[in-house]
């Protein structure tokens, strides 16, 4: 799973410009801002931030802070690849740097996916032995990450996401988690990985 304090083989991500009006700073926007922030990604996200009903694109609802405003910043200088999401974050809202702490702390005050997409539920006891070998020790045994430092709350996370990141661990992963985690990513089998991303999106949910 997502560990995003390793190393990035871009040079640092950019600093973002300040707007300026009227030769003074813009007021900082307030919190009731990140609903209006948050306009661009309704198409994919949902209002509510729960991610799509088939589960391919994540729950941002109640995912921790700092991990988010990271995410955005990596999206926005090109660190982290995804179309649409760099079509999004190349949108003015996102001119401003304060507007991205100011989306991401509407999103993490939301309430998490209470019924998230889950898998076919076999072999979850195995499962769990995975989890507690290749994932606590970053996020956590209830999955809800470390805000702290910026690992994600992967807990009730929907199954079809969390089961392309494993895949993903070879590439996306390789920068940035840490090389150990990514070893045992990678070896994991492919039933391995579909009972290990339906288990943690389960975590949490009952």
């Amino acid at each position: 799973m997502t560990h995003p304090d390793g190393k990035v083989r871009a040079a640092g991500l950019p600093v973002l410009a300040l707007l300026v009006c009227g030769g003074g700073a813009l007021a900082a926007p307030a919190a009731s801002d990140g609903n209006r922030l948050f306009a661009p990604c309704v198409t994919c996200h949902q209002a509510s931030a729960v991610g799509s009903a088939d589960g391919t694109v994540p729950n941002l609802a109640g995912q921790g802070r700092r991990y988010l405003e990271k995410q955005l910043a990596m999206f926005r200088s090109g660190a982290r690849v995804d179309d649409s999401m760099q079509a999004v974050t190349s949108h003015p809202s996102f001119a401003d740097p304060r507007h991205v702490p100011t989306l991401a702390g509407y999103l993490s005050a939301l309430e998490p996916n209470p019924a998230p997409v889950t898998g076919p539920g076999e072999h979850l006891a195995g499962a769990r032995d995975l989890y507690e070998h290749v994932c606590t020790a970053c996020h956590g045994p209830g999955g809800r990450g470390e805000d702290a430092n910026r690992v994600p709350r992967i807990a009730g996370q929907h199954y079809p996401y969390l089961r392309r990141q494993l895949d993903s661990a070879a590439g996306f992963h390789r920068d940035l988690a840490p090389p150990e985690m990514t070893s045992a990513l990678r070896a994991l089998t492919s039933g391995e990985k579909d009972a290990l991303a339906d288990y943690v999106s389960r975590l949490g949910t009952h």
